[in-house]
């Protein structure tokens, strides 16, 4: 009778956790003396820390905040800001209309996304925390002063002004930069990384 076919099945090898050399039938490593793992077993190197971004919408790096918080200033400026005789009106054309100071308001947004988009590495970030915190302060001047000025202006001719949620969100874009900004450039990680280390066959 013809013997069956012998079945080949791939060598096993096995690593050793300092060194990462593999070998093939082999219980310990002979330059180390220790256990010999598989590869999945092997120990991971720390992440590594993530020191720039590439794309100006990076969130990582603390940048997230800082994005999201320009994003609302510029939304808002579009969402209805204030009510007035019965008429609503966005910041934008409150800004046509005769309030031209709102324009510094996403004036600043625009700034901040400018800084992201040139700050790129972790250290020239931390180095543009306050000029990111400055443009946020400065975004909210207009606001002050403009909801002031109407306000005194609708008091004089005995008119009923309401605010709207725009006024709210660009408040709530540029405080949430400006506290995102103290964390500009801080601390970012990698995914965990494959062990470096020779899979090749020691006999």
């Amino acid at each position: 009778m013809p013997r069956p076919a012998q079945t080949l099945e791939p060598p096993t090898i096995a690593f050793c956790p300092f060194c990462h050399d593999g070998f093939e039938g082999m219980a310990e490593c002979p330059e180390h003396q220790l256990t010999l793992v598989p590869f999945d077993s092997l120990p991971r190197p720390p992440a590594q820390p993530l020191c720039a971004v590439t794309f100006s919408v990076d969130p990582r790096l603390g940048r997230g905040g800082v994005l999201l918080g320009a994003a609302f200033v510029l939304l808002g400026f579009l969402l209805p800001f204030v009510r007035a005789g019965g008429i609503d009106a966005s910041a934008l054309e409150a800004a046509i209309d005769g309030a031209h100071n709102l324009w510094l308001t996403p004036g600043a947004a625009c700034g901040v996304l400018a800084v992201l988009w040139l700050r790129r590495s972790a250290p020239a970030m931390r180095a543009a925390r306050l000029a990111v915190l400055g443009l946020a302060l400065a975004g909210a001047f207009p606001l002050i002063y403009t909801t002031r000025r109407i306000a005194i202006v609708a008091d004089a001719s005995v008119a009923e002004v309401h605010w709207l949620w725009g006024l709210a969100v660009m408040c709530a874009g540029l405080a949430f930069s400006a506290l995102a900004s103290v964390r500009l450039g801080g601390p970012g990680r990698l995914g965990p990384q494959a062990a470096p280390g020779s899979v090749g066959r020691k006999i």
